[in-house]
């Protein structure tokens, strides 16, 4: 089993107007406003664009057929801590066994990268898999491969992405 968060993209995602000098400069501004002009751009900028921070928390009991399996991960938070707390929440609150929420910790932090989960759907079967990755698709293949490994004979093929996300915009 495994549950998820799903945080709509923060960040400045706006287009400001350009600034504007008077009739007085000849349509530019004087010295002064081209600092301030500069100051107020890089904290318009500076306060969003960077902030895109993710992470993956695993709950893997040693017998995941029995115990089930628990994951949770959180991307575009504001911080790392705040990427790390919404991950573990998550995955402490997976539908599945209280063992497999039991084990959750922080497993990667990311920051501009994407996240992958992969099981097998059916009951009472191995296979898992999760990955972090510099695109969605490496991601989703490197968990599923994950998965196989995990997933014993006649069930390596069943694998199935069963989440995938990109922290800020995909590469």
């Amino acid at each position: 089993m495994r549950y998820v968060c799903s945080h709509p993209p923060v960040g400045p995602g706006r287009s400001d107007p350009p600034f504007r000098g008077s009739r007085e400069t000849g349509g530019l501004l004087d010295p002064a406003g081209i600092l301030l002009a500069a100051v107020i751009a890089f904290v318009m900028l500076g306060a969003g664009a960077a902030r895109a921070d993710g992470a993956l928390a695993i709950g893997l009991p040693s017998d995941v057929a029995k115990q089930g399996f628990a994951s949770g991960y959180s991307y575009n938070a504001g911080n790392v801590d705040a990427a790390r707390k919404t991950a573990l929440d998550y995955c402490r609150r997976a539908p599945t066994n209280q063992r497999a929420r039991s084990l959750c910790s922080i497993v990667e932090t990311f920051n501009h990268k994407c996240v992958a989960v992969a099981m097998d759907p059916k009951a009472g079967t191995p296979g898992v898999g999760w990955s972090v990755a510099e695109s969605k698709s490496t991601a989703e293949s490197e968990a599923l491969a994950r998965c196989a490994a995990t997933a014993g004979d006649g069930r390596r093929d069943a694998c199935k992405v069963s989440d995938s996300s990109c922290d800020s915009l995909e590469p």
